[in-house]
């Protein structure tokens, strides 16, 4: 006679301590197992009643899953028995077939793809923002579950528990979010029941954005530092995002030789974005050629030569190394770039990414054209330049006030 009774299996625990529960299926002296979509301490596990103990903070809804799951092989027991003949791998096939749609479970597949398909920042952020979900909620979480109610009390979680800001609540709600709609796209969630059409976020805040003015930004140029020190590596990388656009600092690390041609008496970088995936083609001002020939004063880098030295040596084999390799570099840089930022006497916060904002800042008050300024910053669409440059509307709004009475200074 068929079975069905729900075990875990002793030592199979992840690296959160927890373990799966599983129903062994057993028929005609063979046993197969399922997952139950479940996975709990093993400390909460009770063997011989096969249920989750009292302890668990969700050991009602856990062991309602469970019940759900034994009802279910037995049903699909009876129908393949009454179709004839059947053996416990067509049992298991038919229960797997009839897995509940849980949105952690789908999450993991996600998150998994974006690690195959070498999109390792997405990948580490849609872990972080899932991991905390999971936290708030529990297992399993039914994608019917998911609901507007719940989402705005994980979203009060989120700012009160975490001290999160609204703007990074918003972040961890849009990665739970995008999931849900990939889910539906796959048609494992129903559109109809789509929770984020009724909960409303909590409003985003603008932020004022770190930037340097150009005098400040000639200030570090002008600073006597060591050749060959690390503290005008350091200054050499940040100049030359500035005056090329605001590379990101991954980008920039990552630049080879391909990526440089000489066009007349110039040069053209041209790179792929890896933010964005889209391809980015700027002339190198004179200040940008200058650093550049101070790491090759005779020829171009090669193809597969490193522009700067940032990777040299390192092993950047599979996305995730290089990944790591760019975001320990790029924590490096931003320690000596507080440095060059007292020794110039500016006190302001100076990271890699605000070599970004100083030049969209200048730019603006240079009065280059909106549509200009986004194609330099390699935005997708001036809609996205114009939330951009709303950090800095408060401290234009300031100098031109300053600007308007000067005379009364």
């Amino acid at each position: 006679m068929p079975t069905a009774k729900p075990v875990i299996k002793p030592g199979d625990v992840d690296a959160r301590g927890q373990t799966p529960v599983y129903l062994r299926l057993t028929h005609r002296r063979k046993t197969r197992y399922v997952a139950a979509g479940i996975r709990i301490p093993p400390r909460h596990w009770n063997a011989r009643a096969g249920r989750v103990r009292k302890g668990h903070p969700n050991a009602d809804a856990i062991n309602a899953h469970i019940e759900a799951r034994l009802l279910e092989a037995e049903r699909l027991s009876l129908d393949l028995a009454a179709r004839g003949p059947f053996t416990v791998d067509d049992w298991r096939a038919r229960l797997e077939g009839q897995d509940e749609a849980d949105f952690f479970a789908f999450a993991d597949e996600v998150i998994s793809d974006l690690k195959r398909r070498g999109q390792i920042y997405t990948h580490k952020r849609y872990k972080s923002c899932v991991k905390k979900f999971r936290a708030f909620t529990g297992e399993p979480l039914p994608f019917e579950a998911v609901t507007p109610e719940l989402l705005r009390r994980y979203e009060t979680h989120l700012l009160t528990h975490y001290g999160n800001s609204p703007n990074t609540a918003r972040v961890n709600l849009n990665a739970i979010r995008a999931i849900y709609y990939r889910a539906i796209r796959e048609g494992k969630a129903d559109q109809a029941t789509n929770p984020f059409f009724a909960f409303q976020p909590v409003k985003e805040r603008p932020t004022r954005r770190a930037k340097l003015t150009y005098e400040e930004v000639r200030r570090i140029e002008d600073l006597p530092l060591k050749e060959g020190s690390l503290l005008w590596h350091v200054r050499n990388y940040w100049l030359f995002s500035f005056y090329c656009a605001g590379i990101r600092f991954g980008d920039l690390a990552k630049l080879t030789g391909e990526a440089l041609r000489e066009e007349g008496r110039g040069i053209r970088l041209t790179y792929r974005m890896s933010k964005t995936g889209s391809t980015k083609s700027i002339k190198l001002l004179p200040p940008a050629r200058a650093i550049l020939t101070r790491y090759w004063p005779e020829r171009l880098p090669g193809p597969e030569e490193y522009v700067f030295p940032l990777l040299a040596g390192r092993d950047v084999n599979t996305p995730e190394k290089l990944v790591t390799a760019i975001s320990a570099r790029n924590a490096l840089v931003n320690k000596y770039l507080k440095q060059l930022a007292r020794r110039a006497g500016i006190d302001k916060h100076l990271s890699f990414h605000v070599s970004r904002h100083s030049f969209a800042d200048m730019a603006r008050t240079k009065g280059m054209d909106l549509y200009s300024i986004s194609k330099a910053l390699g935005h997708a669409n001036v809609q996205v330049t114009e939330r951009y440059l709303k950090g800095f509307d408060a401290g234009a709004l300031d100098e031109a006030m300053e600007a308007l009475f000067d005379d009364h200074a």
